[in-house]
């Protein structure tokens, strides 16, 4: 019997492994799902609309949606729970149910991801995966005006160091400000500024991994001011300070529990 649609308010991204019962069941949450095939197969309905997760294939749950679900008896998947403001990704490419097939590269890093992590691994996996989805996904979901979606965010993601304003993105993309301003809104689910901010800080926690990587080199990496200006904005983001939270990543990276 189905049991009642479930709500749960996240903070942070939170990346699980997962077995679906034989049974079917369903469920619905605030917050948007990756759903990664492992091994097995499994079926998603949404809306009507049959989806299928296996080790080539993966499926958008949006937030907000019922989904009923069932697997087949070696069934696993890798779910990927990201709440909205957390890990910077365009809100349109999450808005709609979709299956799309994984790619070689992708299906070994979420092989390879099998033990219980901290919140710092689980944010740095989901930041990793995450920019190969906008790469897979970000030039098949545009409306009619074919705004640009996949082109900006990576543009934003080559100039990180470079604070843009809409006047300079509109302007490179060829629309006025004010329609520039109000479509990326739409598309993104935030302001221009406030995304690639967003995206400068995800991008700190892939430096953070790299042990190699001084907290200074990484402040004038991400075109901060100094080290205290990248230390109070990734504090005020993330709950905790840069150096502090390369030392628990590096302690799940060398001492992971199993699951």
């Amino acid at each position: 019997m189905a049991r009642l649609a479930a709500k749960h308010s996240l903070q942070h991204p939170l990346v699980e492994s997962r077995v679906y019962e034989t049974e079917p069941d369903w469920h619905e949450h605030d917050y948007c799902q990756l759903l990664f095939g492992l091994s097995g197969q499994s079926e998603v309905e949404m809306g009507g609309q049959l989806f299928h997760t296996n080790a080539a294939s993966a499926v958008i749950i949006p937030a907000g949606v019922r989904h009923d679900f069932l697997g087949d008896d070696e069934n696993r998947q890798l779910v990927i729970d990201l709440p909205a403001c957390t890990v910077a990704i365009p809100h349109r490419l999450l808005d709609k149910p979709f299956e799309f097939a994984i790619p070689n590269a992708l299906g070994r890093l979420l092989q390879q991801t099998k033990a219980t992590r901290s919140p710092q691994t689980n944010w740095a996996l989901s930041v990793r995966v995450a920019d190969q989805v906008v790469q897979l996904l970000g030039g098949k979901q545009n409306d009619a005006t074919y705004f640009p979606v996949r082109q900006i965010d990576a543009y934003l993601r080559q100039h990180l160091a470079t604070p843009l304003s809409t006047s300079q993105l509109s302007e490179q993309f060829g629309w006025k400000a004010r329609r520039f301003h109000d479509l990326f809104c739409e598309a993104f689910g935030d302001t221009p500024q406030r995304y690639q901010h967003r995206l400068r800080l995800d991008f700190a926690l892939s430096l953070l991994s790299k042990h190699t990587e001084s907290l200074t080199d990484i402040a004038n990496t991400l075109g901060y001011a100094d080290q205290p200006a990248f230390t109070r904005h990734f504090s005020a983001r993330f709950g905790t300070p840069p150096g502090k939270w390369r030392g628990a990543l590096l302690s799940d990276i060398h001492h992971p529990h199993t699951n």
